[in-house]
């Protein structure tokens, strides 16, 4: 009889200590996953967590027991969440992606969750697992994002106010120059003076093109989703336009422009007489010649044509070549070149929403050549294949 006795205790001992030994093996694999996960029973006593779980929650590894009360842990559990976990306690199967969670002490906590039970062999709900991922710190950082882009939009705003407030003073001055300018035509219409006539149509000119211009930089600043009105536009005339309108900068200079007839693209003019106005800007700045050189031409490429603008400058170093399309990127700085960056990047852009591309090259103290390209008359954006 004593036998018996003792065999059935020796087996109670080794089940228990089978049970113990699994414990600690459980309990070390589910301290290991890379997730946040806490177990708990049908009575939410602490079970077992991941290290991860400690790591995101406010509790510390060191203050749990095995079989404390969840709500002894945490005092402050939401009414909501005891909620949740009779729910989840009956079988239901419960899932947030943004949760606030709102601490004694004021603060706010924001989690992302999963909650589901866990079943025994014969298939009773034994308890829940919980796992759950802290994500304060990315709705903070949303809410800043949240509150620069209003911030950026209300500066956008009172920028966009401003420059229509520029722009309508500057066409108002532009107007009174212009009727001034045709009312000294008018008086001194019979006049033999051919230079007069022709400074007055000069200006006259001028006027019109600002006022073009103007009007167009408007309307390119506040093109978000709008389409760019594309037309056959002639290069030659682009050129044209530019030079008269840059004359006295290009005599000042003692500088020649070169350029031979140029074809028909498909673009808009408004914004192609920008690009080629830039660009000689720039090869006009950039040069310490006493007699500058721009030489303007284009070859074919079937679909599209490459033109080019080359200049006998002080040219950029290769390694530099591709940053000199970057906003407010300016290589070469001091008192002898003005301007803040904004020219080529300009340029770029202009390039870009025609569809074509824009790139550089040079060979310092010797000059540079930018080039670009550009659909021919009777091709759609869409259709080039450029590459």
């Amino acid at each position: 009889m004593m036998s018996k006795t003792n065999t059935v205790l020796q087996n109670d001992f080794r089940e228990d200590e089978n049970k113990e030994s699994n414990q600690i093996i459980f309990n070390s694999l589910i301290e290991c996953l890379p997730v946040a996960v806490v177990i708990f029973d049908r009575n939410l006593r602490f079970v077992a967590a991941s290290d991860k779980f400690f790591e995101e929650s406010p509790l510390k590894k060191e203050n749990v027991k095995q079989n404390d009360h969840w709500y002894t842990l945490i005092p402050d559990m939401p009414r909501k969440w005891k909620a949740i976990h009779q729910r989840c306690l009956n079988g239901e199967r419960l899932s947030c992606d943004s949760d606030p969670f709102y601490r004694q002490d004021g603060s706010i906590e924001w989690w992302k969750w999963e909650i589901l039970p866990w079943h025994h062999l014969s298939n009773e709900v034994e308890g829940v697992v919980l796992y759950v991922e802290n994500i304060t710190s990315q709705k903070s950082l949303e809410k800043t994002l949240r509150d620069s882009i209003r911030s950026l939009k209300k500066s956008n705003n009172k920028l966009s106010r401003f420059a229509h407030t520029c722009a309508h003073d500057l066409n108002q001055s532009l107007r009174s120059i212009a009727l001034y300018a045709q009312i000294i035509n008018m008086d001194y219409a019979e006049t033999t003076d051919p230079s007069l006539k022709e400074h007055l149509n000069y200006m006259l000119k001028t006027i019109e093109y600002m006022k073009n211009f103007i009007s167009s930089s408007l309307d390119y600043s506040h093109q978000k989703n709008k389409e760019i009105v594309f037309n056959n536009t002639c290069m030659t005339e682009v050129i044209t336009s530019v030079l008269t309108v840059m004359k006295s900068e290009i005599q000042n200079k003692n500088a020649t422009v070169n350029y031979s007839s140029l074809p028909v693209v498909y673009a808009n003019k408004n914004l192609l007489i920008q690009l080629i106005q830039n660009l000689v800007s720039n090869a006009l700045k950039y040069n310490r010649e006493s007699f500058p050189v721009i030489d303007i031409s284009v070859s074919d490429r079937g679909t599209f044509w490459v033109f080019s603008v080359q200049d006998n400058g002080i040219g950029i170093e290769s390694k530099h070549l591709k940053k000199i399309f970057s906003e407010h990127k300016r290589l070469n700085s001091g008192p002898q070149y003005e301007g803040y960056g904004l020219g080529l990047h300009q340029c770029n852009k202009i390039i870009r929403d025609h569809g074509g591309k824009i790139w550089a090259t040079s060979v310092p103290t010797k000059g540079s050549t930018i080039f670009f390209t550009l659909l021919k008359e009777s091709y759609r954006r869409g259709d080039t294949g450029i590459a």
